[in-house]
């Protein structure tokens, strides 16, 4: 058996990494559907691209499953946790698509990493910050109003994301709510 620290400390960092995706992908989903209803290029299949964008600056965190056999490649894939790491690895990306589509693949994929970033810049970090600007810039940027492990901000997310799904589900049927009268009334 292992090192029981190091067995629970990477049960952990696997639990952040779920709420921290799932956040990511809630608050993508709500703030595209909502501008869906202006620009409907943010709609449809385009809206699974701008998830993808928000889940790539954490490619980074490849090395969790890395660490299990021993390698720590944790500061070699932080370089993809930047904007400028992000964009290279958005660009990358869109080069899997055929080519009159890579500019807009492109486009929103950028688009959700700065969703990405948004929410990160809101984390209380440990590091000091994210370095936005890198490599113009070390400076590290924070507003330090919410724990990265934090279920009740990942919740409310998913509920909104939830409520969001259900109006324009209703919205696009275009069918009233219909209430039923109970049996005790």
């Amino acid at each position: 058996m292992g090192n029981k620290a190091t067995e629970t400390g990477l049960t952990r960092a696997g639990r952040c990494v779920t709420v921290d995706w799932m956040a990511h992908v809630a608050f993508v989903f709500i703030v595209c559907a909502l501008l869906a209803l202006k620009w409907p290029v943010f709609g449809g299949r385009n809206l699974v691209l701008v998830m993808i964008g928000t889940l790539l600056p954490d490619i980074f965190k490849l090395y969790l499953p890395l660490r299990l056999i021993w390698t720590n490649a944790g500061d070699a894939l932080m370089f993809f946790h930047i904007p400028a790491g992000t964009l290279l690895v958005c660009g990358l990306c869109a080069l899997l698509f055929e080519a009159g589509m890579r500019k807009r693949v492109f486009l929103l994929f950028a688009f959700g990493m700065m969703m990405h970033y948004a929410l990160d810049v809101l984390l209380i970090s440990v590091t000091g910050g994210l370095m936005l600007l890198y490599p113009l810039s070390w400076e590290t940027w924070t507003l330090d109003l919410i724990r990265p492990d934090n279920w009740l901000g990942t919740t409310i997310l998913l509920g909104a994301a939830a409520l969001v799904w259900c109006v324009l589900t209703w919205r696009r049927s275009g069918q009233p709510i219909k209430v039923e009268p109970s049996a005790d009334a």
